[in-house]
């Protein structure tokens, strides 16, 4: 089997460019440690669970795998507690969707001072933009085609060369 190692690959600690989609209340710590045990990046979603079952959730995926895994986060509401709880707990990955980041953002700044890498959905190149000025890790740039919920309102094929170019030569 041929393996494609990126950029994006080593800065997460995976073995193929491919992250899971958090798909909400309904992930599970089983389908995440299968996709993180397959080599790619499984991903929790945490946005709508009470705290302290954050914690339960994540242990249970880092039992089932030692390989790196993510949460996301809607940011659509205040989500610092439950972000607190994600990295009390141990996460080194953490996902954010529905907000724009901004420099200065604790969203940013608290996942990084525990030594979490920050991921951020984005629909727009101005959005990738202010998310590198954030300090945003790794920008997911999502097109009006995706499936689920969609932040965006260009479609994938025009919105991806636009966000690389946006932010290049970051990496």
């Amino acid at each position: 089997m041929t393996v494609l190692r990126t950029p994006l690959c080593q800065r997460l600690g995976i073995d193929l460019p491919i992250v899971q989609a958090p798909i909400g209340r309904i992930t599970t710590p089983e389908l995440a440690a299968a996709v993180a045990n397959a080599g790619a990046l499984g991903m929790l979603g945490v946005s709508h669970l009470d705290i302290g079952a954050i914690g339960r959730r994540i242990q249970a995926t880092s039992a089932l795998t030692g390989r790196p895994f993510g949460v996301n986060l809607i940011l659509a509401w205040d989500q610092r507690a439950r972000l607190a709880a994600c990295l009390e707990a141990g996460v080194r990955v953490i996902s954010y969707f529905w907000a724009s980041l901004d420099a200065g953002s604790p969203y940013v700044d608290e996942a990084h001072a525990a030594g979490a890498l920050v991921m951020l959905t984005v629909g727009s190149a101005a959005e990738a933009r202010r998310a590198v000025g954030a300090g945003v890790d790794v920008i997911v740039a999502q097109g009006l085609d995706a499936g689920g919920h969609v932040w965006g309102s260009v479609g994938t094929l025009a919105l991806v060369p636009a966000v690389v170019d946006a932010v290049s030569p970051t990496r």
